[in-house]
């Protein structure tokens, strides 16, 4: 039986030739970069002046233009300030009116009439100057002015009226389980309480007013049913004629 070595040496030969090869390498790059020479710049003196070109990629250098002439505006002046002098206007005090007492229209009222009502007239809750708001529904009642009366079965339900006089009296027909109504009278509000031990026809009469335009607005507020049957419109400035006796 042959005894081999461990280790075999025949690796060692390619392991050479790869040295000899990369030093062989490493000593032409060597000698190649000995070889090569540096230009030599030769500097003197010359004719042409040198100029200097700025590029963008340094920074903090600016290249400064020439403005352009800038010729100023031609002056001006303001002209003065206009100067209004306000007077104050002179207040005349209205002059007092003297009833000369016109005789009362007897004309009907008609669609072409003013919304506020003339002196001196009684509407039926029927009229058209009545303002319904609500359900209210129309009746035929013996005994009560023209016979009609206007009733509400509903809280809240109201109507409106506009007049010119001092005084109104509103006529409503009273009885048992009636309800109660508020009167609004210009702004002073009232409460009327409609119910009676039995049917009667009754009124409500309202405080002296200054002679102008009015507005009154009755609402349904508690109770049962309540109704309306007329309104007069009372002018105290109308004196009352008088019967002189001959004899």
């Amino acid at each position: 039986m042959d005894n081999k070595p461990s280790f075999d040496r025949s690796v060692f030969i390619p392991i050479f030739i790869g040295f000899i090869a990369v030093m062989g390498i490493c000593l032409v790059l060597l000698a190649t970069r000995l070889s090569a020479s540096r230009a030599t710049i030769q500097s003197g003196e010359t004719n042409t002046p040198v100029k200097y070109q700025y590029i963008g990629t340094e920074p903090g250098v600016v290249t400064l233009q020439p403005l352009e002439t800038f010729t100023p505006l031609p002056s001006f002046t303001l002209p003065p300030p206009l100067i209004i002098d306000i007077v104050s206007p002179t207040f005349t005090p209205p002059v007092a009116l003297t009833s000369i007492g016109l005789p009362r229209s007897t004309a009907t009222p008609t669609s072409n009439t003013a919304t506020a009502q003339p002196l001196g007239a009684t509407y039926d809750d029927a009229d058209f100057k009545f303002n319904y708001t609500g359900n209210w529904i129309p009746s035929s009642v013996d005994g009560t002015y023209q016979n009609t009366l206007h009733i509400s079965n509903t809280i809240g339900n109201s109507v409106q009226l506009s007049f010119v006089g001092q005084k109104i009296r509103l006529a409503f027909q009273a009885g048992p389980s009636l309800g109660t109504i508020a009167i609004r009278l210009d702004s002073v509000d009232f409460t009327l309480d409609q119910s009676a031990p039995e049917s009667i026809t009754s009124e409500w009469e309202s405080p002296v007013l200054v002679l102008s335009s009015h507005s009154v607005t009755i609402t349904h507020i508690s109770g049962g049913s309540i109704n309306i049957d007329s309104i007069t419109v009372v002018d105290l400035s109308t004196p009352t004629p008088t019967i002189t006796v001959t004899p």
